[in-house]
């Protein structure tokens, strides 16, 4: 992803809490960190639909 903070602001604007990546690599792109432990099943398409958004917002800019 190009830009971090677009993915972690968009994703919040659509209820998720996400982190940035850079406390949680040493040498790789930018990323973001996404932790479904306590998700539910019925929650994860709707994530996974948010989160394609987002990307694809991110993206466009």
């Amino acid at each position: 992803m190009r830009d971090e903070s677009a993915v972690v602001n968009g994703s919040r604007s659509h209820g998720w809490w996400v982190a940035a990546g850079p406390r949680f690599r040493i040498a790789t792109p930018a990323a973001v960190r996404i932790t479904t432990a306590t998700l539910e099943v019925t929650d994860t398409a709707r994530l996974a639909t948010d989160f394609a958004a987002v990307l694809g917002e991110s993206e466009a800019t």
